[in-house]
């Protein structure tokens, strides 16, 4: 008998999902709306891989029916959208959108993550003697050709271990690449215990369509309506529709379903571009800080001609050449929308600017502006006023590069789109910020001003060929040594003949250095070059002769 924690399931309503605009943060930086649920495996944690079905909604904890009947259900769950490739179709609208507290699992060493799942699936079928039923993936999909071979050899090893999902991966043959190839060789390898099905937007045999509207009946001429989500049948293991051998020539249908948006008409009246919106909320604090006492008066609002304004030689800044052209890039682009109030200590001599000096001045020196909105508090003594204006300066988060990337992408910035493009095309992505040292992904690219520039100067087509060729060397991540050495190999005429060969002979050149990066960094110390010419040098040569790059 089947058993779950949960049996209440939402009501079908696929108009009201939630789908991220194109320019949201987790479709930008490829990855899940709740990066605090990613874990990372180690050999520690977490305490387990794979989880019971029990606990899930829909699937069930053991087989019910059919070829795998009795067997325990287990469901492992990756990163959406982070291990997807970004052809797939619902990428916006990923169920995943909705499991807040699903915890998702960053592999980081390939090898010892194999080794936790050796171990969890021999310590399963001793517990399930009957077998086990893997569920791949909740969420997630097959990174790469690396992890198929991983679970080819777990099936290989265990005959008592089965397999079934779905991939939004393609063979080469159906425009797809090697994941896809690599999956569809292990298809045929195991085809009664690897029954992965092939997402698609069109219906036809061993495949999986994800649809709009509510099927009329549980049989169409598209596929047959999964039965678990129209409550033909209570979840997965009472079902076995989808790795039935009886049904791989048949079409599973799926009910689009995820974050609800409150229905279709919530959703026409907050339109997809607000869809990114979160609201400011208190943050728990630790019960060891006392909140500071609020001294003074509230603050008050003036509008005051920028010109009766003073500035403070005691801690204020002078103006310097970056400040003038700073104050007269505000003036030339001067807009409210952008506008934030200098805040002023009210003094008996007048009102001292605190923040804001450079936006004072740039309005004195606006023909059109006679009046500003400033923020003033009482600060008297000039230590206090002095200590703000240290406050106002150390305070603060500054933006990174990355952060105003992804703030300009938002912005509909069309060369920032344009990067964004070139680099998701070649399978990498932006993040918003740089990954701790050991937590970056082959595909990261953080040299964002390296990037525009390439972009500017030799197209999207070279920038999505640095990329492509980080992939698949595994780089990770693709920072400024990498982007600006890939950039010379490419398209400096001592490097043409390797620039001409195949990226597949390239990135083998680069990953047969293990990290080409430190071997840069110490052959440009013994040669006396750039750190970036010695990257292009060390891959030209690994992958032709040292002809080439002993004469460069």
């Amino acid at each position: 008998m089947t058993e779950r924690r949960w049996t209440e399931k939402p009501d079908l309503d696929p108009a009201s999902v939630w789908g991220l605009p194109q320019d949201h943060p987790a479709m930008t930086g490829n990855r899940t709306l709740f990066p605090g649920t990613v874990v990372e495996v180690t050999r520690e944690a977490p305490d387990r891989l794979l989880v019971s079905g029990r606990n899930n909604l829909k699937l069930g904890d053991t087989v019910a029916k059919g070829t795998f009947s009795g067997r325990a259900l287990y469901g492992l769950s990756l990163e959406e959208r982070a291990t997807c490739p970004v052809s797939c179709e619902v990428r916006d609208v990923c169920y995943g959108n909705g499991m807040h507290h699903a915890r998702r699992h960053r592999i980081v060493d390939l090898a010892t993550f194999r080794a936790r799942l050796d171990a969890e699936i021999r310590a399963n079928l001793e517990r399930h003697p009957a077998g086990l039923l893997v569920r791949l993936h909740v969420l997630g999909d097959f990174p790469d050709p690396a992890y198929v071979a991983v679970w080819g050899s777990l099936l290989d090893e265990h005959p008592g271990l089965a397999c079934y999902g779905y991939t939004h991966r393609r063979p080469s043959a159906d425009g797809g690449d090697e994941t896809g190839d690599a999956l569809d060789l292990l298809k045929r390898r195991h085809p009664g215990r690897f029954r992965i099905r092939w997402s698609s937007m069109t219906s036809g045999p061993d495949r999986a369509v994800v649809v709009g509207a509510v099927p009329a009946a549980p049989r169409t001429p598209a596929g047959i309506a999964c039965p678990a989500q129209t409550d033909a049948t209570a979840c997965c293991a009472s079902c076995g529709l989808c790795w039935e051998p009886a049904a791989a020539g048949e079409t599973i249908l799926f009910v689009r379903h995820g974050r609800p948006s409150g229905g279709a008409a919530a959703r026409a009246a907050s339109p997809p571009s607000v869809a990114g919106r979160r609201p400011v909320v208190a943050l728990d604090l630790p019960p060891k800080l006392v909140p500071a006492p609020l001294p003074g008066a509230v603050p008050s609002f003036r509008m005051v001609p920028p010109t009766s304004l003073l500035v403070e030689d005691a801690y204020q800044r002078d103006l310097s050449a970056k400040s003038i052209r700073l104050i007269r890039r505000i003036v030339s682009g001067w807009d409210w929308a952008k506008f934030k109030p200098p805040v002023c200590a009210r003094t008996p001599d007048g009102l001292f600017v605190l923040d804001g000096q450079h936006t004072a001045i740039a309005a004195a020196s606006h023909p059109g502006i006679d009046v500003i909105l400033v923020v003033v508090v009482d600060v008297p003594e000039v230590e206090g006023r002095a200590d703000a204006f240290v406050a106002h300066n150390r305070d603060r988060v500054a933006m990174t590069a990355l952060q105003v990337f992804v703030a300009e992408v938002a912005a509909g910035s069309a060369e920032a789109r344009a990067v964004l493009e070139a680099v998701v095309a070649a399978g990498g992505r932006i993040p918003r910020t740089t990954p701790g040292k050991g937590r970056a992904r082959a595909g990261d690219l953080v040299a964002i001003a390296d990037a525009r520039r390439v972009h500017a100067a030799q197209g999207p087509g070279t920038l999505s060929r640095i990329v492509r060729l980080s992939v698949a060397a595994g780089t990770k991540p693709i920072n400024t040594t990498v982007v600006r050495g890939l950039q010379a190999l490419l398209s400096e005429p001592r490097f043409a003949e390797a620039a001409a060969l195949p990226d597949a002979t390239l990135a083998a050149a680069i990953a047969s250095f293990g990290d080409l990066e430190a071997a840069a960094h110490q052959y440009a110390a013994n040669a006396g070059m750039s750190r970036f010419r010695a990257y292009a040098v060390l891959a030209a040569r690994a992958a032709l002769s040292p002809a080439l790059t002993d004469a460069a």
